[in-house]
């Protein structure tokens, strides 16, 4: 398997990064964490490249979606930040909706693991079951 040099991800970068952004942002609807993990994405496979590199916009949409997700999952941990005050009645609303938003991207059972996590305080053991 030929090493996966530097030059063959510029041109990775430059031929599959238009459609696998695309992918990204149809997949989560939230087009800026889409392009920070596909960043990300890129910088993993310089630093530790697949071993196989027959489909590499494959391996690439994987670990994009898989650090996206990630950062949106930190995201709803986090909490959201508003340039509202804390004591305006909107912000609390505008975070409800953003929470909402957010959840609406995972699918069943990662919603269903966050909402206990979160909102029932469910710890490792009882989120195995789920």
């Amino acid at each position: 398997m030929p090493e996966l040099t530097v030059k063959r991800w510029e041109e990775l970068y430059d031929r599959a990064f238009p459609q696998v952004y695309r992918a990204l942002v149809a997949a989560t609807l939230d087009r800026e964490r889409a392009l920070d993990g596909l960043h990300d994405a890129f910088e993993e496979g310089l630093q530790h490249p697949p071993s196989d590199d027959r489909n590499l916009e494959g391996w690439l949409y994987r670990v994009a979606l898989r650090k996206t997700r990630r950062g949106l999952l930190r995201a709803l941990r986090e909490g959201f930040a508003t340039d509202l005050p804390a004591d305006d009645p909107s912000a609390a609303v505008l975070q409800r909706l953003e929470v909402g938003r957010l959840l609406a991207l995972l699918t069943k059972r990662q919603r269903a693991i966050v909402v206990a996590h979160y909102y029932l305080g469910f710890r490792n053991r009882k989120l195995r079951k789920l």
